[in-house]
């Protein structure tokens, strides 16, 4: 039985050696290649988990480049209706000619107003509301026809609260109260907001 110390490599016969330096060699290099492709392997983890973020990105990307021109069709078209909305409100200028624009509806549908005044201007949001006072006398057909006529004004008139009775019980002829309001936009929220208080 041969008995071979370590120690003693050096005196070992060459057939020996080479045996113990291939065993080495193939150890050494079987370590460094488990340290590389563990190394490699989770270089390619990473790299895949990037891969796929990205992949995601590009798909958000090309996503929101298709719908690009729908967006921006879309964009116009609300800057199309807010400039018509914008051109409904009267500017501080256009405020008489509005009431008297409201009378003259009145007036034309054989109406007799009792009262029509402005109320106190309040601020809503990027607003001011103004209401219009309006009290008036006058059959049904006709005070229908003046809340269609005001509809249709060019500048915007809300009726938005009405109440209205006979004058007497024997009579056709109603008195007609109605709350009414149009709006201006604030200056801080738009260069056709130059209201002026009241």
């Amino acid at each position: 039985m041969l008995d071979f110390e370590l120690d003693d490599i050096k005196d070992w016969p060459f057939k020996h050696q080479l045996i113990i330096g291939l065993l080495v060699f193939m150890l050494s290099s079987y370590a460094c290649f488990w340290f590389t492709a563990k190394s490699s392997s989770d270089d390619l983890e990473r790299a895949v988990q990037l891969e796929q973020r990205l992949k995601i990105e590009l798909k958000t990307a090309v996503a929101q480049a298709a719908s690009l021109p729908n967006k921006k069709q879309q964009l116009e078209l609300m800057r199309s209706h807010y400039q018509r909305l914008l051109h409904l409100l009267p500017v501080q200028q256009e405020l008489a000619r509005l009431l008297a624009g409201v009378n003259e509806e009145g007036l034309h549908n054989q109406l007799t107003f009792t009262r029509i005044d402005w109320g106190k201007r309040a601020s809503e949001h990027f607003l001011y509301k103004l209401p219009i006072n309006i009290e008036l006398t006058g059959n049904y057909n006709d005070i229908g026809h003046f809340s269609q006529a005001i509809a249709e004004l060019s500048r915007m008139v809300l009726i938005e609260d009405g109440e209205w009775q006979r004058v007497s019980q024997e009579s056709s002829v109603l008195h007609f109260r109605v709350q009414a309001a149009t709006y201006q936009l604030r200056e801080d929220f738009g260069e056709r907001g130059d209201a002026g208080k009241n």
